[in-house]
């Protein structure tokens, strides 16, 4: 309840304010900017009244409307004789009023009337032309009914006197009852309040000179003033500066001072050509004063969207660059530093291949072919150029204009993390869990990748434990795992990186050893010695005296991985055949181990 009085405290000062200044004005402007038997040449009570309403509830809005129509009767009743005719002439004040307010919808932007120059143009179609021009009609009757004058100059008079009243008063009013009057004076941020106030204060002084001399018509140069106006101060500051030329206007035209004072013509006569100057200064300034706040309103925006973007760019992981046709960097944002080692500042005017610090043959084909594909968008994987322990993704996008792909877009972000685990995925499918050893699989895709080499200089191997099944049958599983463990092991240390050591599946290992046949056949003997001389230790502590049998098939051109296989499995039968605990090849022992000391 605290809270509300303060709001309906205001909200009533507001109303008796609006009403008070109507009355006042309107007994002004009737008092000494008419005769008694024509309109006036201005009237800004319906422009007040109208910024009222803009700024009030709905709740309280027929009621200020009721109020109005007595605060006319009663302003001509201060200055006119008493007449009937002043119900019909407030009461069309009022609809006039009504109506504009009912179509604010038109008129008003995020809830801020004339806050785009889409609303502003509605507002001048609506209030300076469609409505007043429908009142003018019966209002036209009711004045030449009451004070007996011509249909066509009273249509003509309350026509522009109330389209004045409501677009010169409305803005102005509607930001002084909004409470954001000297805001709205500075939202352009070009000037601070003083110097705003100081363009005023020189339009003002320069409207009173123009609008007193009555040897020079200046008359142009206040619409040069207020063009001006409009530029340094905004759309506030320049309904303000208008307001202040018309005041200044009428006030020097009443007097029968100031250039339309040298016009050959009765009271009646000077303030129609006010009007007409009002009029044709109201088509000068709208228009220019429309475009610069669109221009106002997408600077803003603009501006807000690029502070957006270089907070998103300051705070983003990825990296994103333009290139043009020519693949030289117009742009950079973003993680730049951590993911291509380059500051975003040093990039522009870099070529890719430069900056990747990479001529490899993916880089130079995406340069060469990309902007002349069907496709979109392309994506590239790399290591990182200034370390080899980072993977990045570069996605890039074309750029089209009229058609034609002009530029690319480059997103650059690290995938260090997700290359890892694909890897791990990888190793782990490829991988003998036992015995960390590559399994079939992996197998198969080192040993194609060495056919595809073309490297024919190697020999596969095909080993098997002897007489595996009795050490499982007495033993037990647990002591087969630690053997086949430890022949895995042993064979890996007599091994070279460059060779393919694998396990098939149980107790079976192949072996693709990258050696001529010679030096295969001595490394298999160094494997044998090493497994038979050394016996295996079980977890129970207990030894155990393991051999095993290999055979071995030398690679020859044309001959496949499965031939090859075959091949090294006959060899290895005859090592069997031949006593176990040796290596073979295809037709001959190579290696039989010396016996044992007892």
């Amino acid at each position: 309840m605290q809270a509300a009085r303060p709001d309906q405290s205001a909200a009533l000062f507001k109303v008796v304010l609006g009403l008070a200044l109507y009355v006042v004005t309107s007994a002004l402007i009737l008092r000494f900017a008419t005769d008694g038997h024509h309109h006036s040449t201005i009237w800004p009570g319906n422009g007040i009244i109208l910024a009222l309403l803009l700024n009030s509830s709905a709740a309280i809005r027929q009621p200020i409307l009721c109020l109005t129509f007595a605060a006319d009767i009663f302003a001509k009743s201060i200055v006119w004789p008493w007449t009937p005719w002043f119900f019909a002439s407030a009461f069309l004040n009022v609809a006039e009023i009504a109506w504009v307010a009912s179509l604010a919808r038109l008129y008003t932007s995020h809830d801020k009337p004339f806050g785009s120059a889409r609303t502003v143009l509605n507002f001048m179609l609506l209030a300076g032309l469609a409505i007043p021009f429908i009142i003018a009609t019966p209002a036209a009757l009711v004045s030449c009914t009451a004070y007996d004058g011509t249909f066509s100059l009273s249509f003509w008079s309350w026509f522009f006197s109330t389209s004045f009243g409501l677009l010169i008063f409305t803005p102005t009013f509607t930001s002084l009852f909004g409470g954001h009057f000297l805001q709205d004076l500075t939202d352009n941020g070009s000037y601070s309040l003083w110097k705003v106030g100081a363009v005023l204060l020189c339009q003002a002084a320069l409207s009173a000179l123009v609008f007193s001399r009555n040897k020079y018509p200046l008359l142009f140069i206040p619409a040069e003033a207020l063009i001006i106006s409009s530029l340094l101060i905004g759309e506030t500051g320049a309904a303000l500066s208008f307001m202040i030329i018309t005041i200044a206007g009428l006030v020097c035209t009443i007097g029968g001072i100031g250039p339309l004072g040298l016009i050959h013509t009765d009271r009646l006569g000077r303030d129609v050509m006010l009007q007409i100057y009002l009029f044709i200064l109201l088509l000068t300034e709208r228009p220019v004063s429309s475009i610069l706040m669109s221009k106002r309103a997408l600077i803003k925006r603009l501006t807000a969207r690029e502070q957006m973007l270089t907070l998103a760019m300051i705070n983003a992981a990825d990296s994103i660059l333009s290139f043009d046709r020519d693949w030289i960097c117009r742009w950079a944002g973003g993680a730049s530093l951590s993911l291509l080692g380059v500051a975003n500042e040093n990039l522009p005017t870099l070529r890719l291949c430069d900056i990747l610090e990479s001529h490899n043959r993916e880089v130079i084909t995406l340069m060469e072919t990309f902007f002349d594909a069907e496709q979109c968008v392309a994506i590239l994987e790399i290591i990182a150029p200034h370390t080899r322990d980072t993977t990045i993704e570069l996605n890039f996008r074309k750029v089209f204009d009229a058609g034609t792909a002009v530029a690319a877009i480059a997103t650059i972000h690290d995938v260090t993390r997700r290359k890892l685990k694909e890897d791990d995925i990888a190793r782990q499918s490829e991988s003998d869990p036992m015995t960390g050893l590559l399994n079939r699989a992996g197998f198969q895709k080192r040993i194609n990748a060495l056919f595809d080499s073309a490297y024919s200089d190697f020999s596969l191997a095909y080993i098997d434990a002897d007489h595996f099944k009795d050490i499982n049958d007495q033993y037990g599983h647990d002591a087969g795992d630690t053997v086949l463990k430890t022949i895995a092991a042993r064979i890996s240390r007599q091994t070279r990186e460059t060779d393919i050591v694998s396990r098939f599946g149980g107790d079976e290992f192949v072996l693709a050893i990258t050696r001529n046949q010679k030096d295969a056949l001595a490394t298999l003997e160094r494997i044998v010695q090493a497994i038979h001389n050394d016996p295996v230790t079980l977890d129970t502590g207990e030894t155990i005296l393991v051999s095993i049998s290999c055979g071995v098939a030398p690679y020859s051109v044309g001959v496949s991985v499965e031939s090859l296989l075959r091949q090294a499995d006959g060899a290895l039968y005859e090592a069997k055949k031949a006593g176990r605990n040796r290596a073979c090849g295809l037709s001959a022992v190579i290696v039989s181990p010396p016996p044992r000391a007892s």
